[in-house]
């Protein structure tokens, strides 16, 4: 699925360049004017390319169209040079289908028309003319069946698994603004075998930054030895980005390795960092030449708690129709530029009038909670609604929908000549959320708890190049799901265990996990069984682990692994560092990237894929126990405290409790004699 308009914009500044061009941006919804190419050279690829590989991956290329909605736009690109001659794919029907027609088209021609059922295959031809800005761009349309009553459409069309077969010879980028075009299939980034520190500070740059620019895009990092089969098996369209570190200026220069276009990247310190980090800048299309010098950019400030539709990536929401019509928009926590514990909705628009005898409602779900509903009446709406702190997730759905019936309810005679009509104000409508979490520590808190900053250490549990290319896999995951640009920094584990920011750890040691209060610390374990799933680590089998947790009110991310010994590799197990390895590559493989994970552990041993677990399914480690075995031993000194004064204030108030009694019995002996010796006194008397 395309992406949405990224909030901001990123300032850029190259000092020197030739002349300004077009403004390149990121590929959306709507295509955006491609920066053309001029008496290119023709790069060694294929002349023909009938591999599916070489468009774009279908897990990330697909759309959903609801009945009734207007065509809903996915774009493939399709390099300079190459001329696209089919297209294939797969739409499927979800929900309840009640009949009508699925149509798919290209620039207004209509490639698919067919009856809404079952799983449609698309196949069709396509030309150069299908194009729009080197993009292939196919627009889904369900249209809903005419029926005699009014029927709810409780069904969704997704395209998805596109794939587009091309011809020719695919011609290279002369400038720098060319090689960042409108869309970029795959992106290969070489990591040196010992990356510097600035190296490696400016590869987790420019992940972040392509996966901010190019969100459906294939990363590949890569060991600098093992480049040299790489660039032939790339799609048409790819790019390669190296980084290296030299004395002097930065510079971005133009080049091509392996037959693919190249973009090398030079310089030291910070400034190769924020080099790097421009790449995400849709004005390099001032860049048009071979080399520029001084490219630097700033990263935009967090989005505010206030967000109006507009600025969550709907342009426009219109409703027609009788029956059921609705529209949909995603919304993420990290919109609002930071982590959310509350969210209330206004929503205002107008309607047509409600003709007599008709009914119209509107309602408004929440991640299919309901969180409004009203009859409409007059010619306009104002909802106001609070969206209850366990309904918000990390990603969201908001649904908007139009729910009305004509008087006599057909739906298609001369009532359906004037169908009702909504238009949303998605500049008045918004969303206002306060600052909190409403999940609980975990995968899913990432990143909206990051904001901007994303401060990354590595730790002695890897190599160099390992955590390099580990950390800048996660980053380009994280940065995928999060709308604004991440501030990726480089740090040491004691400087961001010592501050407050939320971050990750690569490589991390026992040490650092212990240190950092890890839920499970890197030594043997055992899972126990729960009613869902049983996973045993054995004491003899190294596994490797991503973590996430809270830690100091704030929240991180670990990564590390553990062996028992040094004898692992010999006896041919994995070691702890290539099961780090498998655990980023299977958060990168999956459909839904980030997003796809739960619960706040991943672990993964020398056989079989990751398992998702809760810290709490695990017994309590030694490592955990020893380290409250200070506490203990003050608790129990506190109780055996307590336990003797407790003892001495009983042993006190027996004591005061024997001499009250004593001093009540003295008393009453005296009280009792006086009476006798008045009587023995006055007898004395008498007889005197």
């Amino acid at each position: 699925m395309l992406s949405r308009l990224r909030a901001g914009s990123v300032a850029l500044t190259c000092a020197a360049m030739l002349a300004a061009g077009p403004t390149v941006s990121s590929a959306t919804a709507t295509p955006t004017p491609a920066t053309q190419a001029a008496a290119a050279p023709s790069l060694s690829v294929p002349a023909t390319h009938t591999n599916p590989a070489t468009t774009a991956p279908s897990s990330l290329a697909s759309v959903s169209a609801m009945p009734g909605q207007s065509g809903q736009q996915v774009g493939v690109p399709v390099a300079p040079g190459l001329q696209p001659t089919r297209v294939t794919g797969s739409i499927a029907l979800t929900g309840q289908p009640t009949g009508g027609t699925i149509r798919v088209s290209a620039q207004g021609r209509t490639l698919l028309e067919v009856p809404a059922m079952g799983i449609i295959a698309l196949d069709a031809p396509v030309t150069a003319d299908d194009l729009t800005d080197r993009q292939l761009v196919l627009a889904l349309e369900y249209l809903p069946a005419v029926r005699d009553v009014c029927a709810a459409a409780q069904s969704t069309a997704t395209l998805s698994g596109i794939t587009v077969e091309t011809q020719g010879t695919e011609t290279a980028p002369t400038t720098v603004a060319e090689f960042l075009a409108p869309s970029v299939p795959a992106i290969l980034i070489p990591v040196p075998a010992e990356p510097a520190t600035d190296v490696s500070a400016a590869i987790l740059a420019a992940t972040a930054a392509m996966a901010h620019r190019y969100p459906d895009t294939v990363l590949n990092l890569v060991s600098e030895q093992d480049m040299n089969a790489q660039p032939a098996a790339l799609p048409a369209g790819s790019r390669i980005i190296t980084i290296a570190a030299t004395d002097g200026t930065p510079s971005t220069k133009l080049g091509t390795q392996g037959g693919r276009p190249e973009l090398t990247i030079t310089g030291a310190g910070e400034d190769l960092r924020t080099s790097a980090r421009a790449l995400a800048d849709t004005k390099s299309a001032l860049a048009d030449a071979t080399t520029v010098t001084g490219m630097t950019s700033t990263v935009p400030a967090a989005a505010g708690p206030e967000q109006a539709l507009t600025d969550l990536g709907s342009q426009s929401i219109r409703l027609a129709g009788y029956g059921s019509h609705e529209t949909y928009l995603g919304v993420d926590q990290s919109q609002f530029g930071g982590p959310v514990s509350d969210l209330s909705l206004q929503l205002r628009g107008t309607h047509t009038a409600v003709p007599t005898g008709g009914q119209a409602a509107l309602s408004v779900f929440w991640n299919d909670y309901l969180l409004s509903s009203q009859t409409l009446d007059g010619d306009s709406f104002d909802i106001t609604a609070d969206v209850p702190a366990g309904h918000i997730q990390s990603r969201n759905g908001l649904r908007i929908r139009l729910t009305a019936l004509p008087a006599g309810g057909d739906c298609t005679g001369p009532a359906g000549l004037l169908p009702m009509e909504l238009t949303v104000d998605t500049t008045g409508s918004k969303l206002t959320a306060q600052r909190g979490h409403s999940l609980k520590p975990g995968f899913e808190r990432f990143p909206q708890v990051l904001g901007t900053t994303f401060p990354i250490a590595f730790d002695a549990g890897a190599t160099a190049q390992q955590n390099t290319i580990n950390a800048a896999t996660l980053a380009f995951s994280l940065q995928r799901g999060n709308a604004a640009l991440l501030d990726v920094r480089l740090t040491t584990p004691a400087a961001l265990l010592d501050s407050s920011d939320s971050g990750l750890l690569v490589g991390a040691t026992p040490a650092t996990a212990e240190k950092a209060g890890a839920p499970l610390r890197l030594a043997g374990f055992r899972a126990v069984s729960s009613k869902d799933i049983e996973y045993g680590v054995g004491t003899s089998a190294p596994y490797g682990a991503l973590q996430a947790f809270e830690q100091g009110g704030r929240n991180l991310l670990l990564l590390g692994g553990w062996a028992p010994d040094t004898s692992g590799a010999a006896s041919g197990q994995a070691t702890p560092g290539v099961l780090q390895a498998s655990l980023v590559g299977y958060v990168q493989q999956q459909p839904g990237g980030w997003s796809s994970l739960s619960r706040n552990l991943l672990v993964t041993q020398t056989t079989g894929k990751p398992v998702l677990l809760e810290t709490n399914a695990i017994t309590p480690q030694a490592e955990v126990t020893d380290g409250f075995r200070p506490l203990a031993f003050w608790l129990a000194a506190a109780v055996v405290a307590l336990i003797l004064a407790a003892g001495t204030g009983v042993l006190l108030r027996r004591r005061h409790r024997r001499a009250a009694r004593a001093f009540a019995d003295a008393r009453e002996q005296a009280s009792s004699e006086e009476p006798a010796a008045e009587e023995a006194a006055g007898d004395t008397t008498r007889g005197r």
